[in-house]
């Protein structure tokens, strides 16, 4: 969760101990596409700009509020004022180092104190600190102490083989969120948030950090941040890795104010990772490619034009309205009306555009998907 000597450990234990359980809950659940970041003074803060553009990438975003009770998170401030700044909601958490149930008391009157607007409150416990009384007994006076305080979930964070040597119970939390860093989904499937990786590379805020998937057949997005994303207004996106694109003209680079260069509007460029952002009109930001060199980001929206470019494709039925011509050596050959399905082999450059070869007279033809579309046999 931090970076804290024990976050070895923690690391290390929580991808190796999979078989563990909080509970019983078998059934499996769906998990959200969208990764959610959990952050602290070991990230650089948000700003304004960054928080606006972390709204659209993940939704929601969680923030630490402290190490303990004396040890106020130093950009937890600026993190609120940031995301409240936008719109960008937040959960909060609390590394525990309570030392009995009294304490623990004081931490979570703490953390609600640090940040009262929060959509949700997390007891970060995954350190034996306790001195006096048993640990799992500080545990629920946390959660029993924060519930006195707020009518919004209270979460508990733990990782397997430290909940089932310390704590055992949920009692008194409205859910779990597990630490388990690996590939496949860790059963059994009974926790609300799962924090799969330490190294989540999230675009709007330029840096890797810890991240979690929701789980949503119970626990969705709203649930824990009070919205959902309307994406019908998100139309712009659909594209894949490896895809070839040019930019409009005059488009940005996505999250700043620089114009692509217009060279570059008029090249061939590859999508090399098609991240899902909720920007603009775009549901996902692309990082596109001339040749091996990276050119930046650029959202959905300011694609002009996608082409087909692979070898698979056969065949091909012409969408545009006005059909399309064929051409030799740039003179027009054949014309084909809208419905035509016309068998293709292979492709070309010419004049710095793909271009289908007709399997039949040879004549090359457009492989814009906004004029053709791929006839799968």
């Amino acid at each position: 969760m931090i970076k804290h000597p024990n976050k070895l450990v923690f690391v290390g234990i929580a991808t190796i101990i999979v078989a563990f359980s909080f509970g019983l809950k078998s059934n499996a659940q769906t998990l959200s596409k969208q990764s959610v970041p959990d952050i602290s003074e070991f990230q650089s803060p948000l700003t304004k700009s960054t928080a606006k553009l972390l709204k659209g990438e993940a939704g929601g975003v969680i923030l630490r509020t402290g190490y303990g009770e004396n040890r106020k998170d130093s950009h937890i401030d600026a993190n609120i004022k940031a995301a409240t700044a936008v719109g960008l909601k937040y959960g909060v958490y609390q590394y525990g180092q309570f030392i009995n149930a009294a304490d623990a008391k004081s931490e979570a009157r703490a953390t609600y104190k640090r940040a009262p607007h929060a959509q949700f409150y997390v007891n970060d416990a995954e350190e034996y600190t306790t001195t006096s009384g048993k640990y799992a007994t500080a545990v629920k006076a946390w959660a029993t102490q924060m519930k006195k305080l707020t009518k919004k979930p209270v979460i508990l964070y733990s990782y397997r083989s430290f909940y089932n040597s310390y704590i055992k119970t949920d009692s008194g939390y409205d859910a779990k969120w597990i630490a388990a860093y690996q590939s496949s989904q860790p059963t059994p499937y009974d926790y609300a948030l799962w924090q799969y990786t330490d190294s989540h590379y999230f675009t709007s805020i330029k840096q890797s950090t810890d991240a979690s998937k929701i789980i949503t057949s119970k626990h969705s997005v709203a649930w824990w941040f009070g919205n959902t994303v309307d994406k019908s207004k998100f139309t712009h996106g659909g594209y894949v890795k490896g895809e070839v694109v040019r930019v409009k003209k005059g488009a940005e680079f996505y999250g700043t104010s620089t114009k692509i260069d217009p060279a570059l509007t008029k090249a061939n460029l590859t999508v090399g990772t098609a991240k899902t952002v909720y920007t603009g009109t775009s549901n996902q930001v692309l990082t596109l490619y001339n040749g091996k060199t990276v050119i930046g980001q650029i959202r959905a929206q300011d694609i002009g034009a996608s082409y087909y470019h692979a070898k698979y494709v056969t065949k091909i039925k012409v969408i545009n309205k006005k059909g399309i011509y064929t051409y030799l050596h740039g003179k027009r050959q054949h014309f084909y009306k809208k419905g035509s399905t016309l068998k293709v082999n292979g492709y070309k450059v010419i004049n710095g555009y793909l271009r289908f070869i007709h399997a039949g007279h040879k004549t090359d033809l457009t492989t814009n998907k906004n004029y053709d579309k791929w006839v799968k046999e």
